[in-house]
């Protein structure tokens, strides 16, 4: 599922202390080095902060056409206020359309305030783009760092035109990963086709929306299934018994891919499912059970990988999965919008499709949504959480490409004939699995063969 990586991406610990954040940097190139953090807004600015990024994610806001919204996009005098202190609030009365931009560059400066973090950073920003690789960040969060957990990282924004991971090849990642004090199972070994099982409520989606997702779900779906290379199962509708019935029917799914409605409500995530005539709200704990022995989950839902303030770390649904063994989540970690989410769903599965990692498929739509959508609001939303301790790439199948990136050779393709003559001292180079053919035709002779293993 998940070869060792030939290089593991730097990873930076966030160890939260009484006055401040303790950060530690681990990367070959640096060692382990330490530096410090403030917070970079307040507890209940924090909050405040969350809320007017998620407004902007409605593009109808700050235009309100229902209650929902009417809610959603209200700020009272004192919350206005703040988030103008913030810079965030602007001449029109409205959250600042470049409040992503502006959090970013907070976070990319509280994070190099310390002249240690900042060294930190920037050689591995340079060491990273002398080598030709993308910038890879693995951010880890202990219990005790819910708060810093709930912040956009991927937001990370210099003095530069764009943020930090769509920077020079615009390859760059961001990765979670929970540091908690629980053993992880074993990884599960897989092979053949791909076993995806896609779970669509009914619930609060109109036919002609899911439908709309379903037919770009299943052409960016249809060549690896009629390659052999993957196998679909749906769920639809998706109440409880059902789902529960679809996961205990086989060996459990590589993917399970969730389009649905998301929520982060009174300290805890849930997604929606159908339940008979009615809904069911189904909190991120259930759904842990549920999920277990799954590889990847990709969660198309609103706040599926949210994290409210002074929480618990697993009270998302994407952490709360985190938390119970499933090694990979997709979530949001704010509302989505439905065309953002069916982007990044077709970008996510074409470069699986491909061989690429989950890192790079995960930077690859990011890069899609800061290009084609005008307002670059949703291109952050998309949070990946890993929960292994391994480090490097992360593949469902081994990849198509040996850990240095080159193609690996096809099996079988090196020959050599001696007809009618001789051949001394052969030596072949091949890696291991690959087939070699030495064949003496019409007199040939060969002798001295050696193998030289290149794996």
């Amino acid at each position: 599922m998940k070869p060792s990586p030939v290089r593991a991406d730097p990873r930076l610990i966030f160890l939260p202390r009484r006055d401040g954040v303790t950060l530690r940097w681990e990367a070959d190139v640096l060692g382990a080095r330490a530096s410090r953090m403030a917070p970079p807004f307040l507890r209940d600015d924090l909050a405040l902060v969350l809320r007017a990024l998620d407004a902007l994610q409605d593009p109808a806001y700050p235009i309100a056409w229902n209650d929902d919204q009417e809610q959603r996009f209200a700020f009272g005098a004192t919350e206005r206020a703040r988030l103008a202190a913030l810079e965030l609030w602007d001449a029109a009365e409205r959250v600042s359309a470049d409040a992503p931009r502006r959090v970013g560059r907070r976070l990319f400066h509280a994070l190099t305030a310390d002249p240690a973090g900042a060294r930190a950073l920037a050689t591995l920003r340079d060491h990273a783009t002398a080598l030709g690789h993308p910038l890879r960040l693995e951010l880890c969060f202990p219990p005790e760092a819910t708060d810093l957990a709930a912040l956009p990282w991927e937001l990370l924004w210099d003095e530069g035109p764009l943020p930090l991971v769509l920077a020079h090849d615009g390859a760059g990642s961001i990765a979670r990963r929970l540091d908690l004090p629980q053993a992880l199972p074993p990884r599960r070994q897989a092979s053949g086709p791909l076993r995806i099982l896609a779970i669509s409520p009914r619930a609060g989606i109109s036919p002609e929306l899911r439908q709309v997702e379903r037919a770009a779900r299943l052409d960016t779906w249809q060549p690896l299934i009629d390659a052999g290379r993957a196998r679909v199962i749906e769920v639809e509708p998706a109440s409880r018994v059902m789902v529960v019935q679809a996961l205990g029917a086989g060996p459990p799914p590589d993917v399970v891919h969730f389009y649905g409605h998301g929520r982060y409500l009174n300290g805890e995530g849930a997604l929606l499912l159908d339940d008979g005539s009615g809904t069911a709200w189904t909190p991120a704990t259930t759904l842990a059970a549920l999920f277990g022995g799954v590889a990847l989950v990709v969660l198309h839902a609103c706040q599926g990988a949210m994290l409210g303030v002074s929480a618990p770390l697993v009270a998302g649904v994407a952490q709360a999965l985190c938390a119970n063994g499933v090694p990979a989540v997709l979530g949001m970690q704010l509302s989505v919008r439905a065309s953002a989410a069916g982007r990044v769903g077709a970008v996510l599965y074409q470069a699986l499709a491909a061989g690429r990692s989950l890192q790079d498929a995960v930077a690859l739509a990011r890069r899609a949504l800061f290009v084609e959508e005008g307002d670059r609001v949703s291109w952050f939303v998309p949070a990946l959480y890993l929960r292994d301790r391994d480090g490097g790439p992360f593949y469902l199948r081994p990849p198509a490409t040996d850990p240095t990136g080159e193609a690996a050779p096809p099996a079988a393709r090196q020959m050599v004939l001696a007809h009618g003559g001789q051949i001394r001292t052969l030596r072949i180079q091949g890696r291991a699995g690959s087939a070699q053919r030495v064949v003496a035709l019409d007199g040939g002779h060969i002798s001295g063969v050696s193998m030289e293993d290149r794996s």
